[in-house]
């Protein structure tokens, strides 16, 4: 257990994945953590706090550019699926895919309770699972493009880029894709959106994803009705600019020339 002085993690194989030098965040990234030294006799990470913050129990952690030795699904991913296909589930977003392989291991789970009807998004929140998307895509029903810790794993000015490539990449393959994570996030506290996060939403549509996600704004925010009334207003609106090819070409402008006015 963690305490003042010390973080638990779940992950054992932390110790030998990380080294010195390198970064753990925790949180989406919210406390950045520089490693100075690896204790082997107690394998345990002596750490720099590189920025003062309230750490919460049962957060992310990060590890960002170091491919960590995890299998695609624990054993407890396969209990927690098995559960929820006994449930009659339709749909299995999977974390942290990495390879196309962490997708077969879950269809084999659905073939073990003859349910393959269910579809399966994987979230692609890491480099490595960017590297391999087109694989990953080939064997799968959708994807969801889960931006926080997207945003931990590759440098935050990369993610609009592999956000338009993915979502372009997913329409060119007639499968349906997620934007989620962060959309609205102010909307937790406060009842209006920042003019950022509104365009936010609609851009992700103008890019051409078939859906937009909240998680913290409607799960534990203090505004999670208007935060859905929000969205679907931009979403609704942003559709229709689509529709009408206005807002999104230079024929929607005057271009009368000034001499001629």
């Amino acid at each position: 257990e963690g305490t003042k002085e010390k973080i638990a993690v779940t992950y054992p194989g932390l110790y030998d994945d990380v080294h010195e030098g390198g970064h753990v965040l925790f949180d989406d990234g919210l406390i950045d953590m520089q490693i100075e030294k690896k204790d082997d006799a107690n394998k345990e990470l002596v750490c720099k706090v590189l920025n003062e913050g309230t750490l919460g129990s049962r957060k992310g952690v990060n590890a960002p550019g170091v491919s960590i030795n995890l299998p695609g699904i624990t054993e407890k991913d396969s209990d927690d699926i098995r559960f929820g296909l006994d449930q009659d589930i339709n749909y299995i977003a999977a974390s942290f895919v990495r390879k196309p392989q962490d997708i077969l291991d879950i269809r084999e789970l659905l073939e073990e309770k003859h349910m393959e009807h269910v579809q399966i998004f994987p979230k692609i929140e890491s480099q490595e699972g960017i590297n391999n998307f087109d694989e990953i895509l080939k064997v799968s029903d959708g994807l969801m493009i889960a931006r926080g810790d997207m945003g931990v794993e590759i440098p935050a000015e990369n993610v609009p880029l592999v956000q338009k490539s993915l979502i372009k990449k997913c329409n060119l393959a007639g499968k349906p894709v997620i934007t989620a994570t962060q959309m609205l996030d102010s909307m937790q506290e406060n009842p209006r959106p920042t003019r950022a996060e509104a365009s936010d939403v609609a851009n992700a549509v103008f890019d051409g994803t078939d859906a937009t996600m909240l998680s913290g704004e409607s799960a534990n925010g203090d505004y999670p009705v208007e935060s859905v009334a929000t969205m679907a207003r931009i979403d609704i609106k942003s559709e229709n600019a689509l529709r009408q090819h206005k807002a999104l070409t230079l024929d929607a402008f005057d271009k009368t020339d000034v001499t001629e006015a």
